[in-house]
């Protein structure tokens, strides 16, 4: 075999390669399934890729036709295209397989598999808190609120809060630091509202706030959705954690951050059942931490969302109204 042939059958795998994984991109991007690995803000970048990798890929090709014909282009500068070897072929594979396992498996999201793997994070805004015998995965740590002597506790746990004075509620909202005035901000909005609705947009932050003033919260009527998970023999039949993954880049630093639910007929929704849940938030305990829980009033199924992930969003202000 002479070695413009080889030459050429190099060039012709890896334009079929190049193709491979830019029409990947696109097959994800038309099926709305490329948010189930890459967040929102990266997705550009990554759609750019898939035009890069087609134009290279077009090159290749040309260089691939060159060859076949005995014409390659060459430039004197790289290294004569190796034999076709069981290396090379090994070296070709290690591209081609996951480009296989990309258009062969199904498109899913994260589910509770993973989360038995990384731990559930029960506290969203302080060291997490998570199920036993998992892997602890934790947000940066953000200093509790300095105490104060006119922060509103309920006489009792299950006692919603009264009315205050606008003055009066944004001294239980006093941020000691820079870091968390916008969590402040925010817990006086939530404070005022009949009902805390956690939305997907700013998830994270609303409960980072609920956790890092949860005692001004205690009673608060709120609503969340998310999927189930539940860790056997660990939780009572009562309990189940509702929560979702955070994606700050891609799927592969996903961590979960949930709730905990408290519901009579908690055991009658299966893992990974999206739901949602209405009910007050209370002081709960679990796996020795202090944390707030949601005593549920009512749980209903509800179906998947497009996008079941959660980013950060640094303007959570701009979205809490």
């Amino acid at each position: 075999m002479n070695h413009t042939r080889v030459t050429s059958y190099h060039h012709f795998f890896r334009t079929l390669i190049l193709l491979g994984f830019s029409s990947y991109i696109v097959a994800l991007t038309k099926s709305d399934s490329l948010q189930l690995y890459i967040a929102p803000r990266m997705m550009i970048y990554v759609k750019m890729a898939s035009v890069f990798l087609y134009i290279i890929a077009c090159f290749q090709g040309f260089m691939a036709l060159r060859a076949y014909s005995g014409k390659p282009v060459d430039c004197d500068c790289n290294q004569p295209a190796p034999l076709l070897t069981l290396r090379n072929v090994g070296a070709y594979g290690l591209l081609v397989l996951p480009l296989m396992i990309g258009f062969l498996l199904p498109d899913t999201a994260l589910n509770s598999a993973m989360v038995a793997a990384k731990g559930m994070n029960l506290s969203a805004a302080t060291t997490s808190v998570t199920t036993p015998h998992a892997e602890s995965y934790d947000l940066p740590s953000f200093p509790k609120p300095a105490s104060s002597s006119q922060t509103l506790r309920a006489s009792q746990p299950e006692a919603a809060q009264t009315a205050q004075p606008e003055s009066d509620v944004e001294q239980l909202f006093k941020s000691p630091d820079e870091w968390n005035e916008d969590f402040a901000k925010m817990g006086v909005i939530l404070y005022k509202k009949d009902r805390i609705l956690v939305q997907p947009d700013i998830y994270m932050e609303i409960l980072s706030t609920i956790d890092l003033f949860k005692d001004n919260f205690i009673g608060k009527e709120i609503e969340l959705t998310g999927f189930v998970y539940r860790e056997e023999d660990k939780m009572r039949t009562d309990q189940i954690v509702v929560g979702r993954f955070a994606v700050s880049c891609c799927s592969a630093d996903a961590s979960p951050y949930g709730v905990l639910v408290e519901f009579p007929t908690a055991q009658n929704f299966p893992q990974d059942r999206w739901v949602k849940v209405t009910g007050t938030i209370q002081n709960g305990h679990y796996n020795g931490n202090d944390i707030f829980k949601i005593k549920a009033t009512q749980i209903e199924k509800i179906e998947a969302p497009s996008s079941p992930y959660v980013y950060p969003n640094f303007e959570p202000l701009t979205i809490l109204k």
